[in-house]
């Protein structure tokens, strides 16, 4: 578009337009597709809410080939998406190792916690991270069959409960220390990767919570929302983990529940006694994208 000023198109006009045309190009998708980790914002349910968006150094040479995989990742009650993206979890670092697109969101509150959805009905939260996702499809290259989330503590729960309320949306999750809030159905089959510390104090691994089911029931609901075979169990780093996976679900859904054995509150790095939580996540999410070919719509 071609601007310049008239008698009856005065500077001040002039300006205001072409301040609007640096606006508009500001906000186009072709901004976001530029490499390294981006301060974002998204008008959702009138209130303004903030993310960080990385995006790996080989984002474009993959995209030539096929869309790359989108990874959302929640943090705990208190924290912020500054931290999830840290070093401690390396979702960061395991974006640039495998070229998938990481999506690191705030939630609201002083101290912040994420707004589970009970019984499936919409939350200023839950109506956020769809939102989120609607944007990172229209902006950026992304395989709506390969929409995955994790999340710590607050953002575990938040994982069970998106999953629960827009199971058309994500293909996968992966809590840690969370617990499904409610028995409510996915409208799809999810697959689910979930870790639970047995010592765990503050989300306490074999008591029930506010009603909620243990950390082995929530992993149970899901396997037979996914109409998964009976489980089989597999003893890691000298019976300090405990496998449970559950396979052959409807649309090759699988459920992974690893039991941790003096394992707290805090996110598994591996070692002799644990397992590293972020890379056996993101190889579960790999193996298992969303097979069914129509995904049902709405928020």
């Amino acid at each position: 578009m071609r601007l310049f000023a008239t008698p009856s198109r005065p500077a001040t006009l002039l300006t205001a337009l072409l301040l609007t045309a640096l606006g508009a190009t500001l906000a186009s998708p072709c901004l976001a597709q530029k490499s390294g980790t981006h301060e974002r914002t998204l008008e959702a349910n009138d209130r303004t809410r903030e993310f960080l968006l990385h995006i790996p150094r080989n984002y474009k040479k993959k995209v030539r080939k096929q869309p790359v995989p989108l990874l959302i990742m929640l943090h705990g009650r208190t924290s912020n998406g500054a931290v999830a993206a840290s070093r401690y979890y390396g979702w960061k670092e395991l974006s640039e190792k495998e070229g998938f697109v990481a999506v690191f969101p705030t939630a609201l509150g002083s101290p912040t916690s994420w707004q589970g959805a009970w019984k499936s009905k919409k939350t200023n939260d839950s109506v956020f991270l769809s939102d989120l996702i609607d944007l990172m499809l229209e902006e950026l290259k992304v395989d709506e069959q390969r929409v995955f989330m994790t999340g710590h503590s607050s953002g575990g729960f938040m994982s069970y409960s998106f999953a629960a309320s827009h199971g058309d949306k994500v293909a996968a999750i992966g809590p840690v220390a969370g617990l499904v809030m409610d028995k409510s159905k996915p409208a799809l089959p999810v697959s689910l990767i979930s870790f639970h510390g047995m010592a765990d104090s503050i989300v306490p691994y074999g008591k029930s919570r506010w009603g909620m089911p243990t950390a082995m029931e929530s992993a149970e609901l899901f396997a037979r929302h996914n109409g998964c075979q009976a489980s089989e169990r597999t003893e890691l780093n000298k019976g300090k983990v405990h496998l449970d996976t559950w396979v052959k679900g409807k649309n090759s859904t699988e459920v992974h529940f690893y039991s941790i054995e003096g394992g707290s509150h805090g996110w598994p790095q591996g070692g002799k006694n644990s397992v590293p939580a972020s890379e056996l996540i993101w190889k579960f999410f790999e193996a298992h994208p969303r097979q069914d070919a129509k995904k049902k719509k709405g928020k």
